[in-house]
């Protein structure tokens, strides 16, 4: 999300975004890819107080400036932790809520005690615990800007490169690789599908130690039903457009609420249509005209809805011709920055 707001500044009358992270990883590199400007805060670890008092220092020196008169906080650790900074230097307080809260862990509970001008929800789902954040303060709903796939590659090369030939249906998982995604329940689901003209790709790889052993458990099961040739891992991709585009529909088969999804978007963008459960932001995004919304942990409505794409092409193609329009009228970066853009002008207006 934010590289596409680095990318479409042209898309803004009033606002430049620049970026302050506090970890120089792949994020950083992309958005300085983009041209954009971006403050390294340094690594922050709470249990290190003097890693928060070098990078509150930083930001401190940054916003006295006099370039700045808003600052977005993405998370209610950075509000916690930076709130009170922004708001001693005179700048407008907004926080950027991208999941459900319930303002009972410790972060949470400092981020409610700092209050914020203006909170912006990437969903309506979302939306509903804004309160367990921020009592009181004004809420926006605004969706996560989804720019146009941008290509390196073909189909067909990547297809090739990846084992697919023709008669092959493609399934694409592409996610952190955390239990609630579902990847456990994707694979006992399409173990199920008679028809095996499908393959499965997964991308993602670990980042953390949790990760690796939930990996292990994953390949631990493709092992166990048996469906080892047909499914392939990708590790870490930073070429998901690609394989989006090579791939033949979308599944993601989450056991816990969707905050929002940007990949649902970006695959219905694609033209490639999307098979999630029914729960959190995924209802916002994934119509039955482009995709197959199921009951979250209900095996056989998975698999009847995986077996159904797969069998049926001419099906597949009138979902995926419907997705573009969908997500263009949900996520658009000409609908969503203008929003965006003017909710953030009504909160500097009113902290002012």
């Amino acid at each position: 999300m934010l590289t596409t707001l680095a990318e479409s500044r042209g898309l803004l009358r009033s606002v430049t975004f620049e970026f302050a992270v506090c970890h120089e990883g792949r994020l950083a590199r992309e958005l300085r890819g983009l041209g954009a400007d971006v403050h390294a805060l340094g690594n922050v670890r709470i249990s290190r107080p003097v890693t928060l008092w070098r990078a509150r220092r930083r930001l401190r020196a940054l916003l006295a400036s006099g370039r700045y008169s808003t600052v977005v906080c993405h998370a209610p650790w950075a509000h916690a932790l930076f709130g009170s900074t922004i708001t001693r230097a005179g700048m407008t307080l907004v926080l950027w809520q991208h999941d459900r809260a319930d303002g009972r862990p410790l972060l949470e509970r400092a981020a409610r005690r700092i209050p914020a001008a203006l909170v912006i929800c990437n969903s309506h789902w979302t939306a509903t615990s804004a309160d367990s954040l921020q009592p009181g303060v004004p809420r926006r709903v605004v969706y996560c800007p989804v720019g146009a796939p941008r290509l390196r590659s073909g189909r067909a090369s990547v297809r090739a490169a990846l084992g697919a030939f023709d008669g092959d249906v493609v399934i694409l998982a592409a996610s952190r690789l955390e239990p609630w995604k579902g990847h456990l329940q994707l694979i006992d689901a399409l173990a199920r599908v008679p028809d095996r003209r499908w393959l499965l790709w997964i991308a993602g790889a670990p980042q953390r130690p949790h990760e690796s052993h939930y990996l292990g458990e994953v390949k631990s099961a493709v092992s166990t039903c048996g469906i080892a040739d047909r499914v392939r891992f990708l590790g870490e991709r930073d070429d998901v457009p690609d394989l989006l585009a090579a791939a033949d529909m979308l599944a993601q088969a989450n056991v816990e609420p969707e905050p929002f999804g940007i990949v649902l978007a970006e695959a219905l963008r694609s033209g490639v249509p999307v098979v999630t459960t029914r729960l959190g932001g995924a209802t916002e995004i994934v119509a039955e005209s482009c995709g197959r919304l199921v009951p979250p942990q209900d095996p056989e409505a998975l698999s009847a809805a995986l077996a159904e794409l797969i069998a049926d092409d001419a099906l597949r193609a009138m979902l995926g011709a419907a997705g573009p329009p969908h997500a263009l009228a949900t996520c658009d970066p000409t609908i969503v920055l203008p929003a965006l853009e003017e909710a953030l002008a009504a909160a500097g207006a009113r902290a002012a």
